[in-house]
């Protein structure tokens, strides 16, 4: 059976998606932005359901000296919940710097503050930030590089 990957970037407000297979792609999906959690757990379920998903990749929120912070409490809880919901292998894996990154990657500057809230409201940041996660995720096991 083929490996497929589902990247989630935790947030309280936000859920970055992102997607790939055993050739070693990570590509954003859109973020579930419901307003209640139970709307967003709904998301992910449709798309682990969708793309068949194997295993989930977590962003775990640890601090540049690769300390606990306080958010890893949060991120705990939720993989526990993903967990129970969906019985698939999770595997959390730092997140530092994959905003940055995503920022770094991403699409438009906003030129206005409702331009940024638009952004914000999205949840594509989010999502280009799981993508970011799930890829170095894929590149730090060699998945995809074997590729004839």
């Amino acid at each position: 059976m083929a490996k497929v990957f589902l990247g989630i970037d935790y947030g309280s407000k936000r859920i970055g998606l992102s997607h790939a297979d055993e050739l070693g792609f990570a590509f954003a999906l859109p973020a579930a932005t419901a307003p209640e959690l139970a709307e967003r757990f709904n998301q992910i379920a449709h798309e682990i359901s969708r793309l068949h998903v194997t295993q989930i990749v977590l962003g775990y929120p640890l601090s540049v000296e690769g300390e606990r912070t306080k958010r890893c409490d949060e991120v705990d809880a939720f993989a526990l919940e993903l967990a129970r919901r969906f019985q698939l292998p999770i595997e959390k894996i730092d997140e530092a710097l994959t905003s940055l990154a995503a920022d770094e990657m991403g699409g438009r500057k906003p030129r206005s503050s409702k331009e940024r809230q638009d952004q914000a409201r999205s949840g594509e940041r989010d999502s280009r930030a799981a993508a970011v996660l799930l890829q170095d995720y894929l590149n730090s096991r060699g998945i995809g590089t074997n590729l004839a």
